[in-house]
């Protein structure tokens, strides 16, 4: 095989942004319960806008630049070594990992998640359940006041309007609250049985999702449609379905009371009046032509769509890429294929044709609450979101083999990232979100979501390279700090989010301003996890599985590792 022309001796600098792209990524999950606006578990009591623009930043690049890096590693482990022992590579330092972590790092995030849904629920519903019947018709729908409710009826009050801040209708309201007489009420006063929400559920999910089988039976007998699909296709026997997870999280946001062996007993019994009523998981549409398509369309959204990998969907989706990259690998052999120092690949006009490649697939993600790809965690990747993390991969994979020994890539990053902080994501978020509350000056509302595709796709590109070439000037040398923090990067950012959760939750009531107790929390927590990997993990075989052998101080040093997970 053909070796490298280049040296590639200042391979550290790209080694430490990897790292530094899985460490903002703890900074990444440590600011979401700090974020205002931002669904997450926990809702901290410290909260400000600008975490949520700190997160929005993070996920607009972060794993992009990851996925860049992965791919050009790759490149050069094959180049070196070859097909083979770039596979059994990733095998061990990737495909055994992930498989691992779906025994332990999933189990450990799952529980706790489901503490953090209940102490945050709890809280929830601390603050509000306070709230008297006469203050609004929400917390008279709450808590089941008919009189209560006629009252703000009868004062003007509309039955139909939706929730200020969940976007819900009063029946909707009185469905996920188990309030059945006020559901009676409502449907008295002529409200529609299945009117719906701004997410297109009906009372009948909000209900068949809480476990309130009185109020299902109630709906039922109304004629509530037992098929009726929201806008992302989910029927009531779905709702009825989802894990206990989910509900302590939803409940924890809305502040509906919540217990869970009530919620068991009733979920039990609304699936069965449910399915006596012709309900199926995934309704058809109009046309779908055979019970068989819709068997295999129900197959594969629950290969998509179930959470099976969470936190590791990153390494299971190297493992595609790198099945894929495989491919390219026997093809580039066999035809002798390889990009030698192109300035389309080398020069910031890749801007003009990287930017519209990942148009596409950008426009198919779904921008909530704020930027970047969506997170997909079933078994088959969604092709879409593999498709625009292929490009990244890829891009890598190409760049290696330009042998950039002089850094052109991101050379222009004092001029690159400026633009790219201050312009590019401003107003990438701001059409997505509008945050900043400006966009509507800029560009009519029907060109909102086209402008941010264009900016979102502009600013993962740009950020990445501006961060290419600004480690390359800062890191000139390797330095031994840096490098055992890179060395620890791949087992603090395996293992920080179950602690995340945790920490969050215990300390989401403290008193204090957001620019405190959020440096100070993810501080700690790396800390944590950085005495976690010294003693438990450096010099163990966990160590070696992920990064190689490590000897301790006094023996002869192993041979240098070429990479990680990258």
């Amino acid at each position: 095989m053909t070796q490298p022309t280049s040296s590639h001796q200042r391979l550290h600098d790209l080694d430490a942004l990897r790292a530094a792209a899985m460490l903002i990524g703890i900074a990444y999950h440590a600011a979401l319960s700090f974020s205002a606006d931002f669904p997450w578990l926990i809702q901290d009591v410290a909260q400000a806008k600008w975490a949520f623009v700190f997160q929005a930043w993070v996920h607009g690049f972060r794993m992009q630049l990851f996925m860049l890096l992965s791919g050009f590693f790759t490149a050069m482990l094959w180049r070196r070594k070859g097909l083979k022992a770039l596979l059994w590579h990733r095998c061990r330092r990737v495909l055994f990992p992930c498989l691992l972590g779906l025994i332990t790092v999933v189990p450990a995030m799952i529980g706790a998640g489901s503490f953090a849904s209940q102490r945050n629920a709890q809280h929830k519903q601390d603050a509000v359940s306070v709230e008297p019947a006469a203050s609004s018709l929400w917390a008279a729908v709450k808590l089941d006041d008919v009189g209560a409710v006629e009252g703000h009826l009868a004062a003007g009050m509309s039955a139909v309007n939706l929730h200020p801040a969940f976007a819900v209708t009063p029946l909707q309201w009185a469905g996920l609250n188990g309030a059945r007489n006020v559901t009676g009420l409502l449907l008295d006063r002529n409200v529609p049985v299945d009117i719906r929400g701004r997410d297109g559920h009906t009372a009948l999910h909000g209900a068949a999702f809480m476990g309130h089988a009185e109020v299902v039976s109630l709906l039922l007998q109304r004629g509530a449609d037992v098929n009726a699909r929201s806008h992302d296709g989910e029927t009531p026997l779905k709702s009825a379905s989802q894990p206990i997870a989910s509900v302590y999280f939803i409940a924890g946001l809305l502040g509906v009371s919540f217990e869970q062996q009530t919620w068991e007993a009733g979920r039990e019994k609304i699936v069965d009046q449910l399915r006596a009523a012709g309900a199926r998981e995934t309704a058809p549409t109009a046309g779908q032509p055979s019970s068989g398509s819709g068997a295999l369309a129900s197959a594969y959204r629950w290969l998509t769509e179930t959470p099976v990998f969470i936190l590791l969907w990153f390494l299971w989706f190297l493992v595609w890429l790198v099945a894929l990259f495989s491919v390219y690998a026997l093809l580039a052999e066999r035809f002798g294929w390889r990009i030698r120092g192109h300035w389309l690949v080398l020069s910031p006009a890749n801007l003009l044709w990287l930017v519209p490649l990942t148009l596409a697939p950008t426009a198919m993600m779904g921008f909530y609450p704020g930027i970047g790809p969506d997170t997909v965690m079933g078994i088959i990747p969604t092709p879409h979101v593999l498709a625009y993390y292929a490009l990244f991969f890829f891009f890598g994979v190409i760049y290696y083999d330009c042998d950039d020994r002089e850094g052109r890539l991101g050379g222009s990053w004092r001029w690159l990232l400026p633009i790219t902080l201050l312009l590019i994501f401003p107003l990438a978020l701001e059409f997505a979100t509008g945050t900043f509350g400006f966009r509507d000056s800029l560009l009519p509302a029907k060109f909102h979501r086209p402008a941010s595709v264009l900016f979102q796709s502009l600013f993962a590109w740009a950020m990445s390279f501006a961060s290419i070439g600004l480690f390359r000037a800062l890191l000139t040398r390797e330095n031994r700090t840096i490098r055992y923090l890179s060395d620890s990067a791949y087992w603090l950012y395996l293992a920080h989010l179950p602690l995340c959760l945790v920490g969050q939750a215990v300390i989401s009531q403290w008193a204090g301003p957001t620019w405190i107790k959020l440096p100070l929390f993810s501080l700690v927590l790396i800390a944590v996890l950085l005495l976690s990997y010294q003693f438990l993990v450096r010099y163990t075989w966990i160590g070696r599985l992920l990064n190689g052998p490590r000897n301790r101080p006094g023996q002869a040093p192993p041979s240098p590792p070429i990479s990680g997970v990258a």
